[in-house]
């Protein structure tokens, strides 16, 4: 299916799309100016039944895209083959994802999440976090795999993730290095590293690691390795550093 393609109209069956941070929509009725010549104003309020369908929906989209992402990437993606794999009609998935290019994005973006939520962490993301990432998703294989593949591919500038990825990447390396310069200004940084090298080592090796680890599962502890590398660029235990970067924040409040 050509991404740039028009968009087909809902199909009658298809529950209509919704943004879940949206809350249950209000029509104009609903607005305090109504004349009161019309009556009583009645709210267009979706029915919250409804709503919780079509939020259901579109994360069984969402779920049935990842895979189908992470194992053939973008260009190998059929918009139909994931609409067969959630149960839904080709037709209700456009109405919810009309281009390949925002399911795409939409599957990234929640993929992602997890460690976009830290990026603006006072202080800095702590560098146990990537840690943490790796625990998780040794029960989530798929979504490294997506990583992996949807990076990769985005590293030409005619993909659609290319500006996510780029965005991605400033924006954790910059907050690592915010966590990491802590411990540069307390010389608590091994010989040789600034905060900004350092946390591009330290990122650099995870994504190493986890495209080591889709081949050998058995051999390849990211978690356990992730922790002899940070071991390896400071000198005191992440918590001791953790405790330092609270201690700056509430310096500057």
């Amino acid at each position: 299916m050509d991404a740039s393609a028009p968009a087909p109209s809902a199909d009658p069956g298809s529950e209509p799309a919704v943004d879940p941070a949206a809350g249950p929509e209000v029509g104009p009725a609903a607005s305090p100016a109504a004349s009161p010549a019309a009556g009583p104003a009645v709210a267009d309020v979706r029915e919250p039944g409804r709503y919780r369908k079509g939020i259901a929906k579109r994360e069984a989209i969402l779920d049935a895209a990842l895979p189908v992402f992470g194992q053939v990437g973008f260009h190998g993606a059929s918009l139909r083959e994931i609409a067969r794999q959630c149960g839904v009609s080709h037709q209700s998935l456009m109405h919810y994802f009309p281009t390949k290019d925002e399911l795409l994005m939409a599957v990234l973006r929640r993929r992602d999440e997890r460690l976009r939520r830290h990026f603006d962490d006072d202080g800095g993301m702590r560098v146990d976090e990537l840690v943490e990432l790796a625990e998780y998703n040794v029960d989530v294989p798929v979504v490294i795999s997506l990583f992996i593949t949807a990076s990769a591919e985005a590293v030409s500038s005619e993909h659609p993730a290319h500006e996510y990825y780029r965005d991605y990447y400033d924006r954790i390396i910059r907050s690592t290095t915010a966590y990491l310069s802590v411990a540069a200004d307390r010389g608590w940084l091994r010989p040789g590293y600034t905060a900004t090298a350092a946390a591009r080592v330290v990122l650099a090796v995870q994504d190493g690691l986890q495209l080591q680890w889709l081949y050998e599962r058995d051999a390849v502890h990211v978690a356990d390795l992730m922790r002899l590398v940070i071991g390896s660029v400071l000198t005191v235990p992440t918590s001791e550093l953790d405790e330092a970067v609270r201690e700056e924040a509430r310096r500057r409040r």
